[in-house]
């Protein structure tokens, strides 16, 4: 982890936490809505007791849902991944992030696996890096979520590494613009793209 620093001017940024912030906002705002309408006609109308109980159940139900929605996307508002020449930055927010210098690792990589039906298209993507000389168990916060320990079945990839789990929101969104970044700046250090097992991405693997 490199404090008091930024990505380079020309670093390719990949802004996930607004991205599904744009999408999901106005979902809790239709929630908010939706909860709002039977306590308003129940004022409008003047509705008798009973519906009024049932207007406050639905108000909490719906206004809770919303107000889930919108914490849940705030919070990650700031998420973001970039690439430099520096190396990778996984951006958590703008006092909790984490860089990780192409100098420090000797491979760089995918590994994914198809999510829902083989015929979807959809798929979960991991970027695996490869410390130089291998990796202990992190004692930097920001950095251990990202430590694993997983055989993993590629010649030059050891087992213990580090993880970044994009979920596929992320790979919808983004496309193979977000694997080209990788590649592009990994450059030599890069071992391709393999697949996994459908079950090798944790729920906890994933960044958001």
């Amino acid at each position: 982890m490199l404090p008091g620093r930024d990505p380079a001017p020309d670093a390719t940024m990949f802004r996930f936490g607004k991205q599904r912030m744009r999408r999901t906002m106005p979902g809790a705002v239709a929630a908010l809505a939706l909860g709002l309408s039977l306590p308003v006609s129940c004022v409008v109308y003047g509705y008798g007791v009973g519906t009024w109980v049932f207007a406050v159940i639905w108000f909490l139900v719906f206004g809770t849902a919303a107000v889930f929605m919108a914490w849940a996307v705030w919070g990650d508002r700031d998420a973001c991944l970039a690439f430099d020449t520096t190396g990778v930055w996984w951006w958590r927010s703008k006092t909790a992030y984490v860089v990780i210098p192409w100098d420090s690792l000797d491979a760089v990589g995918l590994f994914w696996c198809p999510q829902g039906p083989a015929d979807s298209g959809h798929r979960l993507v991991s970027l695996e890096l490869c410390p130089t000389g291998g990796v202990r168990e992190p004692q930097d916060p920001a950095l251990a979520p990202l430590f694993i320990e997983e055989r993993s079945g590629v010649a030059g990839v050891p087992d213990r590494r580090y993880r970044i789990g994009l979920p596929v929101f992320v790979i919808r969104h983004y496309g193979g613009a977000l694997i080209e970044a990788a590649r592009s700046r990994a450059a030599h250090r890069w071992f391709g793209e393999h697949e996994r097992p459908a079950a090798y991405l944790r729920t906890q693997d994933l960044i958001s």
